[in-house]
């Protein structure tokens, strides 16, 4: 795997740090009761330190034994070249989750901060009210996650009491990561979103960051225009292969 892919997932998986974590060789098992694929998730960079039928039997069985779905977050260049490991799950039934998700990148100079947001050290519960991953509530073990980098701050945009518009911002040495960026439906193509984004790489370079990523799905078309009118650009892929239960 290209050491810019493994550096880069390296760095996402230190500002989003489930609380169940075991080592493979160098593959990091990942468990925290099945909120996010990231968090839930074998993250395969380099050698597991076994032979990968083994590896893969080590994995399975560690995720039955927590009542998870075994699950591989599969890292992979933009020309598609998804590697042994994804064959070797594919032919073995591992099926994908959902499509594919670009890794995107960019300078945390290249945006400025908004009058209209604010940042706090925690998100309070108009904050996590905006929230929802996949269309659910935020669940208890989402505030640990949401809580588990080095530093992290929480913009908002409101409307009276009530949060439109919520991002996450995560920074550990010269890296940010962006996550959970939602605007609300009534208040969508109002420029809200861009101006969350700015706001946390605004936050990010305050704290010693040069440089910022984020995922996003490949479908999601005006994310990736929003993304791109700022300066982000893809980096790799990475998509999730899931054994069903039996």
């Amino acid at each position: 795997m290209d050491e810019t892919i493994i550096e880069l997932e390296r760095i996402a998986a230190a500002l989003w740090v489930p609380p169940v974590r075991e080592r493979l060789g160098s593959w990091q098992l990942r468990a925290a009761d099945g909120f996010t694929g990231r968090a839930n998730s074998v993250l395969p960079l380099g050698d597991p330190g076994l032979p990968l039928p083994d590896a893969v039997a080590v994995a399975e069985q560690w995720y039955r034994g927590r009542g998870l779905p075994p699950m591989f977050a599969v890292p992979f260049p933009l020309d598609g070249d998804k590697g042994p490991l994804d064959a070797y799950l594919a032919a073995r039934g591992w099926t994908i989750r959902s499509g594919s998700s670009l890794v995107l990148t960019a300078s945390t100079s290249v945006t400025d901060p908004d009058a209209r947001v604010r940042v706090d050290p925690e998100p309070d519960p108009a904050w996590t009210a905006l929230y929802h991953y996949r269309g659910t509530e935020l669940p208890p073990i989402g505030r640990s996650l949401l809580l588990s980098a080095p530093w992290q701050g929480f913009a908002s945009i409101r409307s009276g009491a009530a949060a439109i518009a919520v991002g996450r911002v995560a920074v550990a040495g010269e890296w940010a990561s962006l996550t959970a960026i939602e605007v609300d439906r009534a208040w969508r193509r109002r420029g809200l979103g861009g101006a969350i984004t700015s706001a946390l790489c605004h936050q990010a370079a305050a704290r010693g960051a040069k440089h910022v990523l984020l995922q996003v799905e490949v479908d999601n078309t005006a994310a990736l225009a929003l993304y791109a009118r700022l300066g982000f650009a893809p980096a790799h892929r990475y998509h999730y292969r899931v054994l069903a239960a039996e």
